[in-house]
């Protein structure tokens, strides 16, 4: 109910789903006339076609509510009155499992509404908007597909994303990325090394066929050493800094930062471990578990705090307990950055005991990526001559 209220002042427009109906029958019927209402009166409605959350790097399939409801809010007595458009927009995360990661939003160009209605009788309009909604979401999905990092299969996704960490390397040593490379360079990059992944496919089916195996063995043996499976597809977040002092950087950040990020993750353990004991027993449903992260960490993290603000206050007085209460927060975001950071450069304690006793594995690890490299190196300069592409292109 509170949430409810709060999404209605800010303009959500409340629809029922089957799935909170048992799976039965659902009237929107209001919804779609608000829906009418907004977009006739000039308003901008934003919605999420797909209708789920996910990780994945691809769109899923489009539902048909987008399309539904722009062609309910033009007048099909005079389309010519009613201008309203869909622009298509694609969030990529660049490293979508870290806190406040970068992403990159692209808009696409707006699809008019017009084209798909013309001027016939309401009998005559009925019979035919089924096929309408159906072409203009088969539109709308493909330009989504454009815009967005779209890879179909999930086992595919690691290989892309260990290509593209490879490439990055290749680009490096070739002096083309000076700085690094902003969100939208970055992925300009993976969705070229896309079409050439596709491309080697359909030209060269054995020699990709080979390429494939030994990335996949190569993944699979980074995985077994415990130093992931998976490199992260776009990288670091904020890459336009030069390498060398990008990695400087980070280096002091993991070696003196470490005792704040202690004192921060020991400090917010207490309602971390609870808040996690209690999503086991509630099991939300995965919509509905950021929603519950929120408010039950809230709750829990607030309430802890101004405990130990509390207790700090009786035995050191209250200037050290608000200097201390101030404080927490911004440790345990410094606890959870510093966390982020150590599992994208894969310091795990499997992959540090690995540098100790699985150091001639580790040696034909990095030679095979040196002839990893050396093969993909390859491919790229006859994919770059096939489209007739310079060398500095980010591919």
């Amino acid at each position: 109910p509170i949430f409810g209220r709060v999404l209605r002042r800010v303009g959500a427009i409340p629809i029922q789903r089957r799935q909170d109906k048992g799976g039965g029958s659902v009237d929107n019927s209001d919804a779609f006339a608000a829906c009418r209402r907004l977009l006739r009166g000039g308003g901008v409605l934003s919605i999420f076609p797909e209708g789920k959350t996910h990780a994945r790097y691809r769109v899923h399939k489009i539902k048909t509510g987008v399309a539904r409801i722009a062609l309910d809010a033009v007048d099909i007595d005079d389309p010519e009155s009613s201008d309203v458009q869909i622009v298509p927009v694609a969030l990529n995360y660049l490293v979508r499992q870290a806190f406040r990661s970068d992403v990159h939003v692209a808009f696409g160009p707006p699809i008019s509404i017009k084209e798909f209605v013309a001027r016939q009788t309401p009998v005559e309009s009925q019979e035919e908007k089924p096929s309408r909604v159906r072409t203009l979401t088969s539109r709308l999905e493909e330009h989504l597909k454009s815009l967005s990092i779209h890879i179909d299969e999930v086992e595919d996704e690691r290989l892309i994303a260990q290509v593209t960490a490879i490439i990055v390397d290749i680009r490096r040593e070739r002096g083309l990325d000076v700085g690094g490379q902003t969100p939208a360079e970055r992925t300009a990059l993976v969705k070229r090394v896309l079409d050439a992944y596709r491309w080697v496919e359909e030209e060269f089916p054995d020699e990709a066929f080979e390429l494939r195996r030994r990335l996949a063995r190569y993944v699979e043996e980074r995985a077994a050493l415990g130093l992931g499976g998976e490199s992260a597809v776009f990288g670091h977040r904020s890459e336009r800094r030069q390498a060398a002092q990008a990695s400087e950087r980070r280096r002091r950040f993991l070696i003196l930062g470490a005792p704040l990020a202690l004192f921060g993750m020991l400090q917010s353990a207490p309602p971390y471990l609870l808040l996690r004991a209690a999503l086991r027993v509630i099991k939300p449903r995965k919509d509905r578990e950021a929603l519950n992260k929120l408010l039950l960490g809230t709750l829990l993290f607030g309430g802890f705090w101004a405990v130990q603000t509390s207790v700090a206050a009786l035995l050191f007085g209250p200037i050290v307990g608000s200097i201390y209460g101030t404080a927490l927060p911004f440790v345990a975001l410094f606890g959870l950055r510093y966390m982020t950071e150590i599992r994208l450069h894969r310091l795990t304690w499997s992959g540090i005991r690995a540098l100790w006793s699985e150091s001639e594995r580790l040696g034909q690890l990095r030679r095979e990526r040196v002839e990893l490299q050396e093969a993909l190196s390859g491919l790229r300069d006859r994919y770059l001559a096939h489209i007739d592409l310079p060398d500095t292109a980010p591919a």
